[in-house]
């Protein structure tokens, strides 16, 4: 393939392809209109500012402090699409589901487990057990049952958000007081799946189901404290709802001073502009993809592969190219993901030791120019290495980010052309058939880390290198999570693509807005603290 020149190219936010995003993800975000190759939901959250009213209980309106006084919260959603996540693909509805219905789990902000509804989620080999905690109830003051937790699995299995993250799942059966599932394959981090919305069995398909999270439905579009929620929260009384239409409009809001807070696009590059930035942990992988099948032993060896990975400054590419909206890839799996702590092997910066013995032993020699040339027969230097690296960007990030690395490996003495596909189409088109040397790639992992899409006949597979032993060590790690840190040796010692970053999502808002706690299950993941003030 004839590869396009290098050219720049800034796209509307919130546009960006993510290459081979959540498998199962719709192609659009209903709200958000998310292009990709399996486009991802991004949660989006948006509060209008008002003052404090009557409309306020006035035992329940915060005091504020001098200069300052509270302010109201309104939540944006759009009402013909309702609360429950399980029937239409909005991110809006995601988003404002996590406080009116509660979860088995939630993954916390430190990417650990906090179980919720669930007691536990026990998992051995191609069985789940998934227990019940006791005492829980609906809104309405329905005790939370495991048939409730039946039909909320069947309906997430169906459903476009939550479907591809269970296709593993063969069977769903209750027994006695738990629900035993059957997998097609063993997975140890199955429990960081079950982040999903409880409803009542019978109202699984409805869209008002009764809350069972921290807030209900109120009157005249509110969301208000439920009385009855099993992991009450001390956050604001009451919520307003008012219909929001675009992602555009709650951009453009918080400009003008129309609203307060709004989740920000994943792949948008845009500042805060007048507001503020807070950041939470994600699943969301930026990496190098390397052609194991080129004749050049820097791609084809493992060791070269190595090479490649210690000369990328992961720290420099998270602050530089992603404005600190990044953090670095230090192995495999997430590094904050417990089982795999202080067990990865892949360095986080640049290696500064010399790489001459290692580009010896590949067949390489400097040469006069400082740069690394093939070796020719009698060891005097032939042609110069040059590789090449693809990427395609609608915003600026991939761009900043191939630049800086080209800029990384000439430090090295290698020489890095850096070039654009002109459209996601011909980039996918070029991955997909291994017409490449380097591409920087993006997916959103599901939440078990399923790397399936990397290994043989995967949808990132085309011209990565493959090993039995890899593969057996990644097969003993998904069986048993204890097994990660062999994994990870393994990983390190083949390095079949170049972790580079895993990226926060952005949450933008007024400088008013205190105390709000997010992580990648829930934007909403703790409001026990949040306030909004505004100046007097």
């Amino acid at each position: 393939m004839k590869l396009p020149t290098l050219k720049k190219s800034l796209r509307s936010l919130g546009k960006a392809p993510v290459l081979a995003a959540e498998a199962g993800a719709p192609r659009r975000s209903r709200l958000l209109g998310i292009g990709a190759l399996a486009a991802v939901g991004v949660l989006a959250a948006v509060f209008f500012l008002r003052p404090a009213n009557t409309r306020t209980p006035a035992a329940e309106s915060p005091t504020g402090t001098a200069g300052v006084q509270t302010a109201e919260l309104t939540l944006g959603y759009t009402p013909a699409d309702g609360f429950n996540p399980y029937l239409v693909n909005s991110s809006l509805v995601l988003q404002n589901s996590g406080l009116l219905f509660e979860r088995l789990v939630e993954v916390t902000p430190s990417m650990d487990l906090d179980y919720r509804l669930a007691q536990s989620i026990d998992t051995t080999d191609t069985q789940v057990i998934i227990n019940l905690r006791g005492g829980c109830y609906f809104a309405d003051g329905t005790p939370i049952s495991i048939a409730d937790v039946a039909a909320s699995l069947e309906a997430a299995r169906a459903s476009s958000i939550y479907g591809g993250r269970f296709s593993n799942v063969e069977t769903v059966q209750v027994v006695e007081n738990s629900l035993v599932l059957s997998l097609h394959s063993p997975d140890s981090l199955f429990a960081y799946l079950c982040d999903i919305p409880i409803l009542k069995a019978d109202e699984a398909y409805s869209s008002h189901p009764t809350a069972s999270g921290r807030y209900t439905y109120g009157s005249d579009d509110t969301l208000v404290r439920n009385s009855r929620a099993p992991f009450a929260e001390n956050g604001p009384a009451q919520i307003r709802l008012s219909t929001v239409n675009s992602y555009d409009e709650m951009v453009s809001g918080l400009a003008v001073g129309n609203l307060n807070l709004y989740s920000a696009a994943h792949d948008g590059s845009g500042s805060a502009g007048s507001g503020k930035e807070s950041y939470y942990k994600t699943n969301q992988l930026v990496y190098l993809g390397v052609n194991s099948a080129s004749s050049k032993p820097i791609l084809a060896a493992p060791a070269g592969r190595q090479l490649l990975s210690a000369m990328a400054n992961r720290r420099q590419l998270a602050e530089k190219s992603y404005y600190s909206r990044a953090y670095p890839a230090t192995g495999a799996v997430n590094s904050f993901y417990p089982c795999v702590n202080s067990q990865q092997v892949i360095l986080a910066e640049a290696d500064t030791a010399s790489p001459d013995e290692a580009m010896a032993a590949l067949g390489y020699v400097r040469g006069e120019d400082s740069l690394w040339h093939k070796a020719n027969p009698d060891g005097s230097p032939g042609e110069a290495l040059s590789l090449s690296l693809l990427y395609f960007d609608n915003g600026s990030y991939r761009s900043y980010a191939a630049a800086l690395y080209a800029q990384q490996l000439l430090a090295q003495g290698i020489t890095l052309n850096v070039v654009q596909a002109d459209s996601f189409e011909q980039y996918q088109q070029a991955v997909q058939s291994g017409d490449f040397e380097l591409y920087i790639g993006e997916v959103k992992l599901y939440n078990n880390i399923d790397l399936g899409p990397f290994w043989a006949g995967g949808a990132l597979s085309a011209g990565l290198a493959q090993s039995e032993e890899l593969a057996a060590a990644y097969s003993a790690f998904k069986a048993n999570k204890s097994a990660a840190g062999q994994f990870e040796q393994a990983f390190a010692a083949q390095m079949p693509y170049i972790p580079l970053l895993w990226r926060y999502n952005t949450v933008i808002s007024g400088f008013g807005v205190q105390g709000l706690t997010s992580s990648v299950s829930n934007v909403f993941y703790s409001v026990a603290g949040l306030s909004v003030t505004v100046p007097n």
